[in-house]
């Protein structure tokens, strides 16, 4: 995979750039689905949830769901995980 997040950018720039119209917005919606899914493909720390009244485990910083062991895409919105202390 090439810079991700540089085309991901790219296509952002391109889309806020572009007017909307009936003619590209087959194109609008298709450039849409492909940042959100290179979104899911770049990784990101879990985040700290809180599960009943003491405890707490990581989760996805999307959607949310715990996890209970190291797993490197969310089983529920197919977020990347980066496990590595940084």
């Amino acid at each position: 995979m090439k810079d991700i997040i540089g085309s991901i950018s790219t296509i952002r720039n391109f889309m806020g750039n572009a007017g909307r119209n009936t003619c590209n917005e087959y194109l609008y919606e298709a450039l849409t689905d492909a940042v959100e899914s290179m979104e899911g493909d770049v990784a990101a720390k879990p985040v700290r949830i809180t599960v009943g009244a003491h405890d707490s485990t990581d989760g996805c910083p999307v959607c949310k769901k715990t996890f209970y062991e190291k797993v490197n895409f969310c089983s529920r919105c197919g977020k990347a995980i980066d496990w590595s202390k940084k």
